[in-house]
């Protein structure tokens, strides 16, 4: 006869893994009661266990006949069919018995797992979410959440989730590490300095720790700071790859090449496929003959789908630099290519650019920005000509400028500073146009950020290209400070944007289409600038005449910032202050003309860009 207590004795004897005694248990409640859907599921369940998948399948099918919503029966087919690697219907079943018990944590978290295993990630987090919501002090769930937000690309969600870990567990280093990494690959270094200041409060002998703070700091221009800790770290642990490579790229940073490439060397040996370790080396010398044994082992890595997609396009960076210094340029372009491609799918393939808005953007900066609204903003602007504002298309040769200006005892570089690109979305209104009461705080906050990196100097270089952007802002901030618009070849100029790895790339960067449309948009607001800034405080610099002729265009530069010739201007490469940009080896070395024309060594697999030869900069 049909009775709870013989369901319950079954259900122990499946506990205490009896399973033939569960099963006849089990049996006689099934007997006495057909219909007993629990007895069902049970039966499912023993089955699996001893292997009768078939049979457990049959069974668990016949307690959904008899009640279909039931979630254990879903719950239980799930499993089968995920073991069964039969995917589509496993998560067909955790959804369904999701969406009946749609608060259970339980049964979410069966759903989230199945989602996570067969790698839908984004799905995963939403379903995490809804544990989060119903939990949320479960650090596991959490942890889980960050993964797949990251997993699936965003990032900024990730930064939340991980906030929410380091308050509920704040002295949990792998947490606190993870943020602080996270911070940083989303430049915000200030956050990403104190998450690792307090990694080192909880684990005081940690390499990566130090590390990050090392990063941090050098982000943010102190880099005399960031030099202790980033020895610190190599020295609690030797044996880390990252240090020594990070340690490596910092003296490149200052020029002290023997130096960084005995970290690089290092970083290799410690991890064979340290593909910015291998990127960095090869973009600080010029292979030679020597070197193809080396290029044939980094060729196999670089091919392996088995390496990080990061170290990978690393490598082929490397190893397109290297074959054009052999003069291989077909076998360089190769590499370029698959370089470019491999970072646009860790950075970009995601966020695919919006050339629609980027064009509005500056339409509407070009319509407020006229004469009219720079002389009607005037009475707010501040009369500080300590800015020295370096602007052009990134790899225009901006670097190579400011490291000639700041030879100068008078001139300080500063580097490419973001500020503009923080404050402009509170400076503007809606429609673009500045709100008149923030503009003098805005010129203060800059000017106090300037004379803190360099307080004697009487010109300060900030050379974040992109600034190109907001020089309608920066001059009704500013009216005085004067603006350097550095050109280049068009086809020159977009080659080195194509053929150059970052760390944080720009948003067209990767796809020589995308190049190509930024570049015209750059041309655009450039014609705008042209017609609209005065020419006492506006003033452009070809980067070839920098090159083949420096003196009179170094001097013609002086003279428009006010300043005195100083001989110290012709000898750049012997300052000493770092270069945190792409181009830090080049700006160290005596001026070189290798880098004009350098289309035509491979014009035959460049049409993009070739066909921007001649056309206005």
């Amino acid at each position: 006869m049909a009775s709870p207590e013989l369901l319950n004795r079954s259900l122990q004897a499946y506990a205490r893994n009896e399973l033939h005694e569960a099963r006849l248990l089990c049996r006689e409640q099934l007997a006495a009661n057909p219909n007993d859907v629990e007895a069902h599921v049970l039966m499912g369940a023993i089955r699996a266990r001893l292997g009768n998948v078939e049979g457990a399948i049959k069974v668990l099918y016949r307690a959904l006949e008899l009640n279909p919503n039931s979630v254990e029966a879903l719950v239980s087919l799930s499993t089968i069919s995920f073991n069964l690697r039969q995917f589509e219907a496993a998560l067909a079943h955790a959804q369904a018995a999701a969406e009946l018990q749609p608060k259970d944590p339980a049964v979410l978290q069966h759903f989230a797992r199945q989602l996570e295993a067969t790698g839908h990630q984004l799905e995963a987090a939403s379903v995490l979410q809804r544990i989060a919501e119903l939990q949320p002090d479960d650090v596991a769930v959490l942890e889980r959440l960050a993964h797949c937000l990251r997993e699936s690309r965003r990032e900024i969600d990730a930064l939340a989730v991980l906030r929410r870990i380091a308050t509920l567990r704040p002295d949990d280093l792998a947490a606190r590490l993870k943020l602080g990494q996270l911070e940083m690959a989303h430049g915000k270094f200030d956050e990403a300095l104190s998450s690792g200041r307090e990694a080192i409060r909880i684990a005081p002998q940690s390499a990566t720790a130090h590390l990050l703070v090392a990063l941090a700091l050098a982000e943010s221009e102190r880099g005399d700071e960031a030099e202790p800790y980033l020895l610190r770290a190599a020295k609690l642990d030797s044996n880390e790859p990252m240090a020594q490579a990070a340690l490596g790229f910092w003296f490149q940073e200052r020029g002290r090449f023997n130096e960084a490439k005995a970290r690089l060397e290092r970083a290799i040996s410690l991890n064979p496929n340290h593909g910015f370790a291998y990127y960095n080396l090869f973009r600080a010398k010029k292979a030679g003959g020597s070197d193809r044994h080396t290029l044939a082992k980094m060729r196999v890595k670089a091919d392996d789908p088995a390496l990080p997609i990061r170290d990978r396009s690393y490598l082929h960076y490397a190893l397109g630099k290297a074959h054009e210094d052999l003069n291989e340029y077909g076998e360089a372009i190769r590499h370029y290519d698959a370089g470019n491609r491999l970072a646009y799918d860790l950075w970009l393939a995601d966020r695919p650019w919006d050339r629609e808005a980027y064009s509005a953007g500056f339409s509407r900066t070009i319509d407020v920005f006229s004469r009219d609204c720079f002389d009607e903003l005037r009475p707010t602007s501040n009369s500080s000509e300590l800015p020295l504002i370096i602007v052009g298309m990134i790899r225009s040769g901006t670097s190579l400028l400011e490291q000639i200006l700041s030879s100068h005892p008078d001139i300080a570089g500063a580097g490419e500073l973001p500020y503009w690109h923080q404050h402009e979305p509170e400076t503007l209104d809606p429609n673009g146009r500045p709100r008149e009461d923030l503009l003098p705080g805005i010129a203060e906050g800059y000017l106090q950020k300037l004379r803190s990196l360099a307080p004697e100097a009487r010109r300060v270089t900030d050379k974040l290209p992109h600034n190109y952007a907001m020089l309608g802002l920066i001059h009704t901030v500013l009216p005085n400070c004067r603006i350097v618009h550095m050109t280049r070849n068009p086809a020159d100029n977009c080659l080195s944007v194509y053929t150059t790895a970052y760390q944080r790339p720009p948003v067209f960067a990767h796809d020589r289409s995308n190049i190509v449309f930024a570049y015209r948009e750059y041309q655009r607001i450039m014609s705008h600038w042209r017609q609209v800034l005065p020419p006492d405080r506006f003033i452009e610099i070809e980067y070839e005449s920098l090159i083949t002729d420096r003196e009179p265009v170094v001097r013609r530069l002086l003279e428009f910032c006010g300043l005195p010739w100083d001989d110290a201007c012709l000898q750049h490469e012997s300052n000493t202050r770092a270069v945190r940009t792409p181009s830090l080896w080049q700006v160290r070395q005596p001026i070189y003309g290798t880098s004009i024309e350098r289309w035509r060594r491979f014009e035959d697999w460049i049409p993009e860009f070739t066909a921007l030869v001649g056309e206005e900069r």
